[in-house]
């Protein structure tokens, strides 16, 4: 559907159609969410949203192209290998058949072979589509494990809104996708607000979310009548190839597009069963509008058919931005053989801490016989591989850490490529699996003082580094926004839906050996959604963490959240930015650390969907106490003087009580009574006075300390 042939709109016409959208899908529950989905994906992440507004552009002028030149291949089949997730309190409520029922239909669908298309009028006929993309459950596991491609997990959700994305992550319920560029992943649940499924379109979300989610009951066969025949999976596959609605998400506007020239204009979406010509204020006269299209909201006994020209738009999609699955091995069954060997994983973390190290890997043996050896190479930037032999006995299938033989480095970041050959002293008979590759990096530990206030443009800061385990939001500099300067970080909690993630920020490796007192300090400026009074709320948490083993195990000494981090006290519902007096400086005491090693300092969030936490000025300092004043408690300098003289003392006095100077002839020229809390240093000016001898005398309350000093100019 386009009111006019506009091939290349705008990007302020682009975002009308997926704004509009949002929109009317918020007043009023439909059957599908993906529009939402979308919307709140790129509001959460402006990278994101700039990506998709360009992957909406170029798929839009390919597909005219395509459809210009004459380019599309009538060819074999696309093939795409499917994993269904089953997601219920009890997953065995969807059988096997149901799943093969539901994967039979939307092969039908997608090919234009499904019976029902009988329905399709006589106007339309010519425009029914007989697409390529077909689908095949996956036969192997993404570690090359035997599969059915249907799994089964038991949450203890009842049922999963569209905007809870816990459904596709293992550790908050639900269950991780197998890797999107090897499958379509398609979540089975149980949904609520009477949504029937979504979809994520090409580029419209983080990878791990990437696939499609569907209402259980929809299943061919299930009890959500009239949408039981399966049609539910076929229009959210058709959002996953980059399919809109029909009518263009307009609220009735006519003036919104599906990017498809032979849909008719449709003003908004169609329910029930409807016969006959059904006409609209978009489309006034027959054929009238295309209510049997899979992407309507027409019962599932009423929609039939996809066109001609949404195969080619779906099939150009697949080609420009999940080409990943046609080459794929998802989809074939694993074959043994006889001598394999893979390397399932490099266990060295991205950052080392010692310039010789050891590379850990974990050798799987993927063959039918027995590994007894093999020969284990890296190399580091392309350098000279350097060889560990190993020799063992692994079964097959089964898998074995090893650690190879030490490496150096110099400092900086580097390529680390691992590779296994020569099993059982032969060639192996799978190469694909046999060699990995990761980024490193090393830095020596620096000397305090250490100050960072991200003014730089490279981030993180050479030594920094950030682990960020979801792979989704975390750290981020930010300009425009800071304590001092123009630069700050900030981690976006507000855009950060799910509960629970740990995202850390790592300081480089810092030597406090030669101090006597070492400091952390740091800006922090934050706030949350919820009134900061609330009870027994789960708030965002800030924490500083120090690792005297790399990273390998943390404690806290400095632990944040709600009232006590924040520094805006009232709730903020949009992002929150700081103003300039809304900065708090924090400091944590580092001493306790001296003579334990190069340590290493973390600050980690822990997101609960509140808001903005942002860092600034970070500062690690240490203090050095002359070892003349260590060893003698008392320095009384510079002797002679020319003006100031200092009076320090080591460690702070508990029992000083004054301090006076006198003269040559006895008189007192100045003098200073101490109260409780002594200082460790306290200055005199004796630049008014004389040239000549003068003698201090230092008053505690069990003992007088004397000490002769000269000035002179």
């Amino acid at each position: 559907m386009l009111a006019a042939h506009r091939y290349f709109l705008p990007t302020v016409a682009l975002l009308m159609v997926y704004c509009i959208g949002f929109a009317q899908q918020k007043e009023k529950t439909g059957r599908c969410a993906t529009v939402e989905v979308l919307q709140s994906a790129l509001e959460r992440n402006p990278a994101l949203k700039t990506n998709f507004e360009r992957s909406l552009q170029d798929v839009r002028q390919a597909t005219v192209l395509r459809k210009q030149s004459n380019l599309r291949e009538n060819g074999e089949p696309m093939y795409v290998p499917v994993v269904f997730h089953i997601v219920l309190q009890n997953p065995n409520l969807v059988t096997d058949a149901q799943v093969l029922a539901q994967l039979d239909s939307l092969n039908k669908d997608f090919a234009g072979i499904n019976a029902d298309s009988n329905k399709i009028p006589a106007a339309f006929k010519p425009l029914f589509g007989k697409g390529r993309i077909q689908f095949k459950l996956a036969q192997r596991t993404p570690n090359d494990e035997p599969s059915t491609g249907i799994n089964r997990y038991i949450t203890t959700k009842s049922a999963y809104a569209y905007t809870d994305n816990s459904l596709k992550y293992t550790a908050q319920g639900g269950a991780d996708a197998w890797d999107p560029s090897r499958y379509l992943n398609i979540w089975l649940t149980n949904l609520s607000g009477g949504i029937l499924g979504y979809g994520t379109f090409p580029g419209g979300s983080v990878t791990a979310e990437q696939g499609v989610v569907v209402l259980y009951r929809s299943l061919p066969g299930g009890t959500a009548a009239p949408y039981n025949k399966g049609r539910t999976l076929t229009h959210e596959t058709g959002h996953f190839f980059f399919l809109y609605h029909i009518w263009g998400d307009d609220d009735g506007a006519c003036t919104g597009t599906d990017y498809i020239d032979e849909t008719p204009n449709q003003a908004e979406e169609t329910g029930g069963c409807p016969s006959g010509v059904r006409t609209d204020d978009c489309t006034t006269q027959a054929p009238g509008i295309m209510y049997q299209n899979f992407m309507d909201y027409t019962d599932d006994a009423c929609m039939v058919m996809f066109t001609d020209e949404q195969d080619e738009r779906m099939e150009t999609a697949f080609t420009m931005y999940r080409a990943s699955l046609l080459t794929s091995n998802g989809a074939d069954p694993v074959v043994l053989k006889n001598v394999n060997a893979s390397l399932r994983s490099i266990n060295t973390p991205s950052r080392i801490c010692n310039a010789s190290f050891s590379p850990s890997i974990t050798l799987r043996n993927l063959g039918a016989q027995v590994l007894s050896s093999a020969s284990i190479y890296v190399s580091v930037d392309g350098g000279t591989p350097v060889r560990t032999q190993w020799t063992g006995s692994l079964a097959s299938r089964s898998a074995i850490d090893i650690t190879l033989s030490s490496l150096t480095v110099n400092a900086g970041r580097h390529n680390l490529k691992i590779y296994v050959a020569d099993p059982n002293g032969t060639t192996d008979g799978e190469l694909t699996n046999d060699t990995l590759t990761a980024a490193i990096e090393y830095y020596p530990p620096v000397e305090p003082p250490l100050s960072e206030s991200f003014e730089g443009n490279t981030f993180p800061p050479q030594g920094w580094d950030i682990v960020n385990p979801d792979g989704f939001f975390t750290w981020e500099r930010v300009t425009g926004v800071g304590k001092t300067g123009n630069a700050s970080v900030v981690m976006r909690n507000l855009q950060y839906e799910q509960n629970g993630p740990k995202d850390y920020l790592r300081l480089p490796q810092i030597n406090i050996n030669s101090a006597d007192s070492a400091f952390l300090s740091f800006q922090v400026a934050a706030a949350v959604q919820t009134d900061p009074s609330t009870p027994n709320n789960v708030w965002d948490t800030l924490q500083v963490l120090v690792s005297t083993d790399c990273g390998n195990t943390y404690t806290s000494l400095y632990k944040k959240w709600g009232s006590s981090l924040v520094t805006r006290r009232t709730a903020v519902t949009t992002s929150f930015v700081p103003l300039s007096s809304e900065w708090r400086k924090d400091s944590v005491d580092l001493t306790a650390y001296i003579g334990r090693g190069p340590i290493m300092l973390a600050f980690l969030n822990s997101s609960e969907f509140e808001n903005n936490i942002y860092l600034d000025d970070i500062n690690v300092n240490k203090v050095v106490i002359n070892p003349n004043l260590k060893e003698k408690g008392i320095l009384v300098t510079p002797n002679p003087t020319s003006g100031v003289l200092s009076v320090q003392f080591y460690p702070n006095p508990t029992n000083l009580k004054g301090i006076g100077i006198y003269d040559a002839a006895g008189q007192r020229i100045v003098e200073r009574l101490i109260g409780s809390n002594g200082s460790t240093r306290y200055d005199f000016d004796l630049s008014p006075y004389a040239n000549g001898l003068y003698t201090v005398r230092i008053v505690f309350s069990d003992r007088t300390v004397v000490h002769k000093v000269i000035k002179n100019r």
